[in-house]
Protein backbone atom coordinates (compact mmCIF):
# COMPACT_ATOMS: atom_id res chain seq x y z
CA UNK A 1 0.00 0.00 0.00
CA UNK A 2 1.28 3.36 -1.06
CA UNK A 3 0.11 6.54 0.46
CA UNK A 4 0.63 10.00 -0.28
CA UNK A 5 2.84 11.90 2.20
CA UNK A 6 4.93 10.86 5.38
CA UNK A 7 2.45 11.20 8.20
CA UNK A 8 1.48 7.96 7.94
CA UNK A 9 2.10 5.31 11.16
CA UNK A 10 1.47 1.87 11.32
CA UNK A 11 0.07 -0.28 14.14
CA UNK A 12 -0.47 2.92 15.87
CA UNK A 13 -1.64 1.77 19.74
CA UNK A 14 -4.77 4.05 20.07
CA UNK A 15 -4.57 3.37 23.76
CA UNK A 16 -2.16 6.49 23.38
CA UNK A 17 -4.99 8.70 21.63
CA UNK A 18 -7.89 8.02 23.43
CA UNK A 19 -8.71 9.85 27.21
CA UNK A 20 -10.12 6.30 28.61
CA UNK A 21 -6.33 4.92 27.28
CA UNK A 22 -7.85 1.97 25.97
CA UNK A 23 -7.67 0.16 22.60
CA UNK A 24 -5.62 -1.71 20.04
CA UNK A 25 -3.40 -0.79 17.14
CA UNK A 26 -4.99 1.17 13.94
CA UNK A 27 -3.78 -0.24 10.77
CA UNK A 28 -3.27 2.50 9.15
CA UNK A 29 -2.65 5.99 11.43
CA UNK A 30 -2.80 9.55 10.18
CA UNK A 31 -1.87 12.75 11.40
CA UNK A 32 -2.49 15.34 8.34
CA UNK A 33 -1.50 18.90 8.69
CA UNK A 34 -2.93 20.51 5.71
CA UNK A 35 -5.93 20.05 3.87
CA UNK A 36 -3.83 18.81 0.85
CA UNK A 37 -2.83 15.92 2.79
CA UNK A 38 -5.71 15.51 4.28
CA UNK A 39 -7.74 15.45 0.83
CA UNK A 40 -4.85 13.01 -0.59
CA UNK A 41 -5.31 10.36 2.19
CA UNK A 42 -9.23 10.14 2.06
CA UNK A 43 -8.79 10.13 -2.05
CA UNK A 44 -6.08 7.15 -1.78
CA UNK A 45 -8.61 5.27 0.82
CA UNK A 46 -11.23 5.59 -1.39
CA UNK A 47 -9.88 4.59 -4.33
CA UNK A 48 -8.68 1.09 -2.08
CA UNK A 49 -11.56 0.36 -0.80
CA UNK A 50 -9.97 1.50 3.03
CA UNK A 51 -11.97 2.63 5.38
CA UNK A 52 -11.72 5.62 7.60
CA UNK A 53 -12.35 6.30 11.18
CA UNK A 54 -11.77 9.70 13.03
CA UNK A 55 -10.44 9.35 16.38
CA UNK A 56 -9.95 13.31 17.18
CA UNK A 57 -9.33 14.15 20.97
CA UNK A 58 -10.27 11.01 21.06
CA UNK A 59 -12.54 12.10 24.39
CA UNK A 60 -15.53 10.37 23.54
CA UNK A 61 -14.31 7.02 21.80
CA UNK A 62 -13.98 3.71 22.89
CA UNK A 63 -11.37 1.49 20.56
CA UNK A 64 -11.38 -1.77 20.33
CA UNK A 65 -8.93 -4.19 21.81
CA UNK A 66 -8.19 -5.95 18.92
CA UNK A 67 -7.34 -2.15 16.90
CA UNK A 68 -9.12 -0.85 14.04
CA UNK A 69 -9.09 -2.00 10.51
CA UNK A 70 -8.01 0.25 7.82
CA UNK A 71 -7.34 3.72 8.74
CA UNK A 72 -7.74 6.17 11.80
CA UNK A 73 -7.26 10.21 11.12
CA UNK A 74 -6.37 12.59 13.84
CA UNK A 75 -5.93 15.81 13.06
CA UNK A 76 -2.75 17.42 12.83
CA UNK A 77 -1.14 20.78 13.93
CA UNK A 78 -2.29 22.16 11.06
CA UNK A 79 -6.01 22.22 12.05
CA UNK A 80 -5.34 23.86 15.72
CA UNK A 81 -5.90 27.28 14.04
CA UNK A 82 -7.51 30.06 15.60
CA UNK A 83 -8.13 33.56 13.77
CA UNK A 84 -10.19 36.33 14.96
CA UNK A 85 -12.72 38.17 11.88
CA UNK A 86 -14.30 40.70 13.75
CA UNK A 87 -12.72 44.12 14.55
CA UNK A 88 -12.54 44.88 17.99
CA UNK A 89 -15.21 47.61 18.49
CA UNK A 90 -17.53 45.09 17.37
CA UNK A 91 -20.51 43.92 19.74
CA UNK A 92 -19.58 40.12 19.20
CA UNK A 93 -16.52 38.31 18.22
CA UNK A 94 -16.38 35.88 14.99
CA UNK A 95 -13.62 33.23 15.13
CA UNK A 96 -12.84 30.93 12.85
CA UNK A 97 -11.31 27.83 14.42
CA UNK A 98 -9.36 24.59 13.29
CA UNK A 99 -11.46 21.41 13.73
CA UNK A 100 -8.01 20.58 15.90
CA UNK A 101 -8.22 23.08 18.24
CA UNK A 102 -8.94 21.99 22.07
CA UNK A 103 -11.86 23.21 23.71
CA UNK A 104 -9.86 24.50 26.57
CA UNK A 105 -7.34 26.91 24.20
CA UNK A 106 -10.66 28.56 23.30
CA UNK A 107 -11.83 28.67 26.91
CA UNK A 108 -8.44 29.83 27.27
CA UNK A 109 -8.75 32.50 25.09
CA UNK A 110 -12.08 33.84 25.87
CA UNK A 111 -11.25 34.32 29.52
CA UNK A 112 -8.17 36.39 28.75
CA UNK A 113 -10.07 38.19 25.79
CA UNK A 114 -13.52 38.58 27.51
CA UNK A 115 -15.64 36.40 25.23
CA UNK A 116 -19.05 35.74 26.59
CA UNK A 117 -21.06 32.22 27.40
CA UNK A 118 -18.20 29.89 26.77
CA UNK A 119 -18.03 28.58 30.46
CA UNK A 120 -20.30 26.45 29.22
CA UNK A 121 -17.12 24.82 27.71
CA UNK A 122 -15.07 25.17 30.75
CA UNK A 123 -13.27 21.76 31.65
CA UNK A 124 -14.42 20.09 28.54
CA UNK A 125 -12.01 18.30 27.23
CA UNK A 126 -11.10 17.22 23.55
CA UNK A 127 -11.38 19.70 20.44
CA UNK A 128 -13.51 21.88 18.57
CA UNK A 129 -14.61 19.80 15.19
CA UNK A 130 -15.59 16.89 17.75
CA UNK A 131 -17.63 19.70 19.86
CA UNK A 132 -19.49 20.06 16.81
CA UNK A 133 -20.28 17.07 15.71
CA UNK A 134 -21.42 16.25 19.25
CA UNK A 135 -23.28 18.78 19.87
CA UNK A 136 -21.60 19.84 22.63
CA UNK A 137 -22.89 21.59 25.80
CA UNK A 138 -25.25 22.92 22.36
CA UNK A 139 -21.95 24.42 20.80
CA UNK A 140 -24.32 24.49 17.97
CA UNK A 141 -25.82 27.94 18.99
CA UNK A 142 -22.72 29.60 18.08
CA UNK A 143 -21.88 27.82 14.98
CA UNK A 144 -21.98 30.30 11.84
CA UNK A 145 -20.62 27.48 9.13
CA UNK A 146 -18.32 24.74 8.62
CA UNK A 147 -15.92 23.40 6.01
CA UNK A 148 -16.29 19.32 5.64
CA UNK A 149 -14.31 17.39 3.78
CA UNK A 150 -16.18 14.00 2.39
CA UNK A 151 -15.07 10.31 2.40
CA UNK A 152 -14.14 10.73 -1.11
CA UNK A 153 -12.02 13.97 -0.22
CA UNK A 154 -14.51 16.36 -1.77
CA UNK A 155 -14.56 19.64 0.43
CA UNK A 156 -17.90 21.19 1.09
CA UNK A 157 -18.95 24.76 2.92
CA UNK A 158 -21.84 24.21 5.07
CA UNK A 159 -23.40 27.41 6.55
CA UNK A 160 -25.65 28.08 9.63
CA UNK A 161 -28.86 27.97 7.93
CA UNK A 162 -28.13 24.56 6.30
CA UNK A 163 -26.64 23.16 9.76
CA UNK A 164 -29.79 21.29 12.03
CA UNK A 165 -28.18 20.98 15.30
CA UNK A 166 -30.14 18.49 18.03
CA UNK A 167 -29.18 16.96 21.19
CA UNK A 168 -25.92 15.43 20.77
CA UNK A 169 -25.98 15.70 17.39
CA UNK A 170 -25.18 17.83 14.42
CA UNK A 171 -26.87 15.87 11.73
CA UNK A 172 -23.62 16.68 8.93
CA UNK A 173 -22.92 14.41 6.24
CA UNK A 174 -20.58 11.61 6.68
CA UNK A 175 -17.00 13.58 6.61
CA UNK A 176 -14.66 15.26 8.81
CA UNK A 177 -14.76 18.92 9.84
CA UNK A 178 -12.00 20.80 9.15
CA UNK A 179 -12.82 24.38 10.56
CA UNK A 180 -15.77 26.25 12.24
CA UNK A 181 -16.69 29.52 12.28
CA UNK A 182 -17.60 30.50 15.48
CA UNK A 183 -19.52 33.84 17.16
CA UNK A 184 -19.70 35.25 20.80
CA UNK A 185 -20.87 38.20 22.60
CA UNK A 186 -18.57 40.68 23.84
CA UNK A 187 -18.07 40.47 27.76
CA UNK A 188 -15.68 41.96 30.46
CA UNK A 189 -12.49 39.82 30.37
CA UNK A 190 -13.14 39.59 34.23
CA UNK A 191 -16.60 38.51 33.91
CA UNK A 192 -15.82 35.47 31.34
CA UNK A 193 -12.59 34.91 34.16
CA UNK A 194 -15.49 34.70 36.89
CA UNK A 195 -18.02 32.75 35.17
CA UNK A 196 -15.36 30.48 33.63
CA UNK A 197 -14.03 29.98 37.02
CA UNK A 198 -17.20 29.36 38.40
CA UNK A 199 -18.17 26.63 36.13
CA UNK A 200 -14.78 24.48 36.45
CA UNK A 201 -15.34 24.23 40.28
CA UNK A 202 -18.26 22.96 39.62
CA UNK A 203 -17.26 20.46 37.04
CA UNK A 204 -14.40 19.10 39.30
CA UNK A 205 -16.75 18.92 42.37
CA UNK A 206 -19.19 16.93 40.51
CA UNK A 207 -17.38 14.80 37.89
CA UNK A 208 -14.46 12.21 38.64
CA UNK A 209 -11.26 14.07 37.21
CA UNK A 210 -8.88 11.89 38.39
CA UNK A 211 -9.17 8.57 36.29
CA UNK A 212 -9.32 8.02 32.47
CA UNK A 213 -12.65 7.86 31.20
CA UNK A 214 -14.88 9.21 27.95
CA UNK A 215 -16.84 11.37 29.99
CA UNK A 216 -20.59 10.08 29.74
CA UNK A 217 -21.35 7.25 28.87
CA UNK A 218 -25.27 7.27 27.73
CA UNK A 219 -26.98 9.89 26.33
CA UNK A 220 -29.94 11.98 28.91
CA UNK A 221 -33.06 9.74 27.87
CA UNK A 222 -35.71 11.41 25.98
CA UNK A 223 -38.84 12.16 27.92
CA UNK A 224 -41.59 9.35 27.99
CA UNK A 225 -44.67 9.33 28.57
CA UNK A 226 -45.93 9.43 32.31
CA UNK A 227 -42.21 10.09 33.32
CA UNK A 228 -40.76 13.40 34.73
CA UNK A 229 -38.83 15.42 31.34
CA UNK A 230 -35.08 15.85 31.84
CA UNK A 231 -34.31 12.54 33.94
CA UNK A 232 -30.54 12.46 33.76
CA UNK A 233 -28.40 8.82 32.75
CA UNK A 234 -26.40 9.84 35.83
CA UNK A 235 -29.59 9.69 38.23
CA UNK A 236 -31.16 6.57 37.13
CA UNK A 237 -28.01 4.50 36.98
CA UNK A 238 -27.47 5.82 40.69
CA UNK A 239 -30.57 5.40 41.91
CA UNK A 240 -30.55 1.55 40.21
CA UNK A 241 -27.82 1.25 42.50
CA UNK A 242 -24.58 0.89 40.16
CA UNK A 243 -22.70 3.50 41.45
CA UNK A 244 -19.17 1.25 42.15
CA UNK A 245 -20.35 -1.23 39.85
CA UNK A 246 -17.22 -2.73 38.53
CA UNK A 247 -16.34 -5.04 35.15
CA UNK A 248 -12.87 -5.67 35.25
CA UNK A 249 -10.71 -2.69 35.48
CA UNK A 250 -13.95 -0.51 34.43
CA UNK A 251 -15.86 0.94 37.15
CA UNK A 252 -19.10 3.17 37.29
CA UNK A 253 -17.63 6.30 39.33
CA UNK A 254 -18.39 6.90 42.55
CA UNK A 255 -18.72 10.50 42.04
CA UNK A 256 -20.71 10.77 39.09
CA UNK A 257 -22.75 7.32 37.79
CA UNK A 258 -22.97 8.39 34.03
CA UNK A 259 -18.81 7.99 34.23
CA UNK A 260 -17.24 4.40 33.84
CA UNK A 261 -13.83 5.16 34.92
CA UNK A 262 -10.31 2.90 33.56
CA UNK A 263 -8.80 1.65 37.28
CA UNK A 264 -5.73 1.00 35.60
CA UNK A 265 -6.09 -2.24 33.34
CA UNK A 266 -9.02 -1.72 31.64
CA UNK A 267 -10.59 -3.50 28.76
CA UNK A 268 -12.77 -2.43 26.01
CA UNK A 269 -14.35 -5.95 26.58
CA UNK A 270 -14.64 -4.93 30.06
CA UNK A 271 -16.37 -1.44 29.50
CA UNK A 272 -18.88 -2.64 27.00
CA UNK A 273 -19.76 -5.73 29.22
CA UNK A 274 -20.03 -3.21 32.15
CA UNK A 275 -22.12 -0.77 29.84
CA UNK A 276 -24.59 -3.76 28.63
CA UNK A 277 -25.17 -4.56 32.52
CA UNK A 278 -26.06 -0.83 33.41
CA UNK A 279 -28.36 -1.21 30.11
CA UNK A 280 -29.83 -3.91 31.92
CA UNK A 281 -30.77 -2.82 35.21
CA UNK A 282 -32.09 0.73 34.15
CA UNK A 283 -34.32 -1.16 31.80
CA UNK A 284 -35.34 -3.74 34.36
CA UNK A 285 -36.15 -0.83 37.58
CA UNK A 286 -37.35 2.05 34.95
CA UNK A 287 -38.15 0.30 31.58
CA UNK A 288 -35.72 2.91 29.61
CA UNK A 289 -33.19 1.86 27.47
CA UNK A 290 -29.88 4.23 27.64
CA UNK A 291 -28.56 4.71 24.48
CA UNK A 292 -24.65 4.93 24.37
CA UNK A 293 -23.43 8.55 24.09
CA UNK A 294 -19.45 6.97 23.96
CA UNK A 295 -18.76 6.03 19.98
CA UNK A 296 -17.05 2.65 19.68
CA UNK A 297 -14.36 2.44 16.77
CA UNK A 298 -13.42 -0.91 15.15
CA UNK A 299 -14.92 -4.74 16.36
CA UNK A 300 -15.31 -6.45 19.88
CA UNK A 301 -13.69 -9.42 20.45
CA UNK A 302 -15.83 -12.47 20.26
CA UNK A 303 -17.71 -14.07 23.26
Amino acid sequence: MSWPNGCMRRQEPLANHTSFRIGGPAEWFAEPSTQEELVALLREAARMGVPVSVVGGGTNTLAADRGVRGLVVRLGRGFQTLQELSAAEEPTVLVRCGAGLSTQRLVLLAARLGWGELEALAGLPGRIGGAVVMNAQEIGRWVQGIRLVSSDGTVSRWSRDQLRFHYRDAALAPGIVMDVLLRFPRVHPAEARERIQRALDYRNSTQDTRLPSAGCAFKNPPCLAGRQAGVGAGRLIDQAGLKGSRIGDAQVSFRHANFIVNLGHATCDDVLSLMEHIQRRVFQRFGMRLEPEVRFLGERWNR
